[in-house]
């Protein structure tokens, strides 16, 4: 099909779909044809994969290829003569065309309306906002908002027809003009729109109506608070305090002379055919920076140093950084101060600018060359000689800019970009920024919030830790202390998203919400990137390659997911820690699920994340071994992941297997971490929701509950669920699961004190357990029953059985188990008497696990430890053992459960206390607040 088929075919989307071949209407009745054509012309010739074309039009759907294959065959023969503008290409199908013709006529209209603004040409503004809105025949994508995709582009375009509607309003009302109806209906239309109900107030104000103006702003107080929780923006409490205040500034203002529009603002893009040259414009100032901002910069001091130091000559530099990181901010500091210094400095914001053809008369206008000159490129070179150019929001222009960067090559300009990734030209300096540290962070937000300079720091602390400790995010959030409390923001600070709006409105659009800023992040990427963005936000805590190979997509290796995250690094969406971990700051991932929940592909996402996270806890099924330390450093890592999909299984029915295959395999790391009650609820919640088939993975998850009740403080309840999992054992004829519910019940039995049962339970594990050769296995059964038999005074065998159980553990190279039959041993030389003995298992035990940083082990040592100190008269050393220990057990929930441990423990406390006295309350209050980790420390250096 030739390119002037191609021009004349024609796809309108403000209004319902409308395809028209030299102003002929082309029917395409069916509505998914018509989704399909819309979605690819969307696309502005570029390739669209199928799963994402797919999901646009239908959502989650299987097979998806063939689906599609069968769809676009349909919608060609509907365009009979023209279906050869559908085609595919190595990246999917296609259509040939530059894209929706009437939204892209209001895109290249859009830098003239935002220029405009900023010079305050609002007759310009007015013209460019009404030229752009007489495009819209209705509501945009009217007949496809039933489709995945039509809803959120229909939300996006009517976003952007209500902005191009408030910007008029707000032009003519600068200009004079009696706007009342039209603003208040608008503004009645959109209820919680600050900015168009604060233009309808002045319209009624200026139309003699203040008590209705004033209503106004109640009826907006009331809404944000029941609807969104928040109270109205300083700007809106400003408006009414003038409305109160009759203030002069609210009348229409005096008109000046009329006055040449300045070259580029108004249709300088693309003139029309024909049209007169305009008149050349007075040359701009000796400088045309941006001012320097109302408020003061913070942590930024080393940044700026830099900049100004590298920017004192030609230079690129371009400023990188994520989404409300201050980018903006910082490169104003650097313009205003240049700007202060004599030298010419230059700012072109090129957030408005969508096509690259736009560029260069905005830098023309900027610079005060004529837009229609000859040379323009050259004119402008010259104007910027020995100055500085600011290209502030470049990220959604790169290719164009770099390209624009490179024309102006080596002739003594300094310039410096702001994008989110750089822009790859030769002799570019990139220069990231981040979050702010945390005393910046800090200081920040009290000087925004004007609070002292000192208390409610650990308050303030986590308000900006919660919103990443970003420059924006904080920004507004102490705005909202004029409103509330530290306390109450604190309390509301994790709903970020929804909380964070109402910025300066002079601080440009993106900057008046968080989400707003990361929107626009969004907004620049791919249909794949944003993909990729939305479904690793599933990802707690970070995440690495092949996890995100695991989750992101059904299909192996569908695309090249390594290339795609590393574009999403270098647009500061996404960040690398530690060499191979990705991470996502918490508000970037709060938005991207929202985001994924939208697509309704949230389900499987998060389905294909429980099952990796199921193999994880499969292959980490245990404590102890040669690679311990290793194991437990890859699920400290992955513990947010294992519990974010455990959550999501236990609240969505169907799902409570994936709990079991998850918790019951890391059950012990659990325990070890603190969280035994938990992790213990979990096991018992999916175990209720399932149908209690005697399965493998069921004994698994009653004997992993058993344990953590047990050690809960419920051997009662662990006995019931013990003998539940080793009656499915016995069904199944699983040998080792039978040893392993043997060893357990053993234990739980000996806690209750049955130690006959107990014994027999103890002995014929380790008449099982021999013969299998699992020597781990078989030194687990002789520690259990080796601690039975030392109750029942058997105590020759009982050391033999920790001596025999000890070599087993050193064989097999299992630091964890030799830890705790070590100071097994150790508690019994005590009750024999030996303290050396004792001393020197509890000691070696105590390296074992603080090696392993296995707290709730370590204070069974302390309690040897304090009771062998008391014997050596140490009386203050044992109090300070024994308290401590007991504080770590209450915080970790992990109570002693043998009576004789008891009776052993509560005895050199009562004698220690009684020894020191009066004295014995303070050591015991400080013991109780000290780090268990600096008293095991002191502990191992002697």
């Amino acid at each position: 099909m030739g390119s002037a088929v191609d021009a004349a075919f024609e796809v309108l989307v403000l209004g319902p779909t409308l395809l028209r071949v030299r102003g002929a209407e082309l029917r395409v009745d069916r509505p998914l044809q018509r989704a399909l054509l819309v979605r690819l012309a969307m696309a502005r010739g570029h390739g669209v994969p199928d799963e994402v074309l797919a999901g646009a039009v239908w959502g989650e759907v299987e097979k998806p290829r063939e689906r599609l294959r069968v769809l676009a065959h349909r919608l060609r023969r509907s365009l009979g003569d023209y279906a050869g503008l559908v085609h595919r290409t190595e990246n999917g199908y296609a259509l040939t065309g530059s894209g929706p013709a009437d939204l892209i006529k209001v895109e290249q209209l859009l830098p003239a309306v935002e220029v405009a603004r900023r010079d305050q040409g609002y007759g310009a503004v007015s013209s460019a906002a009404a030229d752009a809105l007489a495009l819209w025949r209705g509501p945009a994508l009217a007949d496809l908002r039933d489709t995945p995709f039509g809803a959120v582009e229909a939300a996006r375009l009517d976003d952007l027809f209500i902005e191009l509607q408030t910007n008029r309003i707000e032009a003519e009302l600068a200009r004079g003009a009696v706007v009342v109806t039209e603003a208040d209906q608008l503004a009645r239309q959109n209820p919680l729109n600050e900015r168009l109900v604060g233009l309808a107030v002045i319209a009624l104000y200026r139309a003699g109506q203040q008590a209705e103006a004033l209503a106004r702003i109640a009826t907006l107080r009331t809404a944000l608070a029941d609807q969104l929780g928040i109270d109205p923006s300083r700007e809106t409490t400003d408006l009414e305090l003038k409305l109160l205040r009759q203030d002069p500034s609210l009348l229409p203002p005096v008109q000046p002379p009329a006055v040449a529009v300045r070259a580029g603002v108004r249709r300088a893009a693309t003139p029309r055919p024909g049209a007169p040259t305009p008149a050349t414009p007075a040359a701009a100032p000796p400088t045309a920076g941006a001012s320097r901002a109302g408020t003061s910069m913070v942590g930024r001091d080393g940044d700026l140093a830099v900049l100004l130091d590298r920017l004192s000559g030609p230079a690129v530099i371009t400023l990188t950084g994520g989404p409300g990181v201050g980018k903006t901010r910082l490169a104003k500091e650097v313009s205003a101060t240049v700007s202060g210094s004599g030298r010419a400095a230059y700012w072109l914001d090129l957030t408005a600018i969508t096509t690259p053809e736009a560029i260069l008369p905005s830098l023309a206008s900027v610079t005060g060359v004529e837009a229609s000159a000859d040379g323009l490129l050259s004119r402008c070179v010259e104007r910027l000689a020995g100055g500085l150019l600011v290209l502030d929001n470049a990220e959604h222009l790169v290719e164009p800019v770099g390209t624009l960067l490179s024309e102006i090559g080596d002739q003594g300009v300094s310039i410096l970009v702001t994008s989110q990734q750089p822009v790859r030209v030769v002799g570019e300096q990139v220069h990231p920024i981040g979050p702010l540290d945390r005393e910046a962070a800090a200081r920040l937000f009290r000087e925004r919030s004007r609070l002292p300079p000192d208390g409610q720091t650990q308050l303030i602390d986590e308000i900006c830790t919660a919103v990443d400790r970003l420059p924006l995010a904080i920004e507004l959030a102490a705005g909202l202390t004029r409103t509330m409390t530290v306390e109450q923001l604190a309390l509301r600070i994790e709903d970020r998203l929804r909380l964070l709006v109402g910025g300066m409105r002079s601080a440009g659009r993106r900057h008046t919400s968080l989400r707003r800023a990361i929107d626009w992040s969004s907004s620049l990427l791919d249909p794949l990137g944003r993909e990729v963005l939305y479904r690793v936000a599933v990802f707690v805590g970070g995440f690495t390659l092949d996890a995100a190979e695991q989750v992101v997509y059904d299909d192996p290796d569908p695309v090249d997911l390594k290339a795609i995250l590393a574009d999403l690094c270098e647009r500061s969406l996404v960040t690398i820690e530690s060499g191979d971990r990705f991470v996502l700051l918490q508000s970037i991932r709060d938005y991207a699920l929202e985001q994924l929940h939208a697509t309704g592909n949230e389900s499987a996402v998060r389905g294909r994340h429980a099952t990796w996270c199921a193999e994880l806890a499969a292959r980490t099924f245990r404590d102890g071994g040669p690679d311990h330390e290793l194991v437990v450093a890859e699920l400290n890592s992955e513990a947010g992941n294992l519990r974010a999909a455990i959550e999501w299984a236990l609240r969505t029915p169907g799902e409570a297997g994936r709990v079991l295959e998850i918790a019951a395999p890391t059950g012990w790391y659990w325990m070890g971490h603190g969280l035994i009650a938990e992790s213990r609820d979990w096991l018992r919640r999916a175990l209720d929701a399932e149908d209690g088939s005697p399965t493998e993975t069921r004994a698994a998850a009653l004997r992993a509950a058993a344990s953590l009740t047990r050690n809960n403080g419920d051997p009662a309840g662990a006995r019931l669920l013990g003998d539940e999992a080793l009656r499915i054992y016995r069904h199944l004829d699983d040998l080792p699961g039978i040893i392993s519910a043997l060893i357990g019940l053993c234990f739980t039995n000996l806690t209750l004190g049955d130690l006959d049962l107990a014994a027999q339970q103890g002995q014929e594990a380790v008449a099982l357990a021999e013969p299998t050769g699992n020597a781990r296995l078989l030194a687990t059964a002789l520690n259990v029953t080796a601690a039975v038999l030392q109750r029942l005074g058997r105590t020759a065998d009982a050391v033999q059985a920790y001596v025999d159980a000890c070599d087993l553990w050193r064989s097999s190279d299992d630091q964890r188990g030799l830890a705790g039959t070590l100071s097994n041993l150790g508690q019994l030389y005590l009750q024999m008497g030996d303290l050396a003995a004792s001393r020197e298992r509890a000691l070696e035990a105590l390296r074992i696990y603080h090696e392993l940083d296995l707290l709730d082990a370590l204070v069974d040592c302390m309690d040897q430890l304090a009771a062998s100190e008391l014997a050596l008269g140490n009386h203050q050393q044992a109090l300070r053992l024994v308290t401590a220990a007991e504080a770590q057990r209450v915080r970790a929930g992990t109570p002693l459960l043998i009576s004789d441990e008891i009776e052993s423990r509560n005895a050199v406390e009562q004698t220690a206390r009684a020894a020191l006295g009066p004295a014995a309350e303070a050591i015991a209050a400080k013991a109780h607040d000290e780090p268990i980790t600096d008293l095991v420390a002191e502990l191992l250096r002697g």
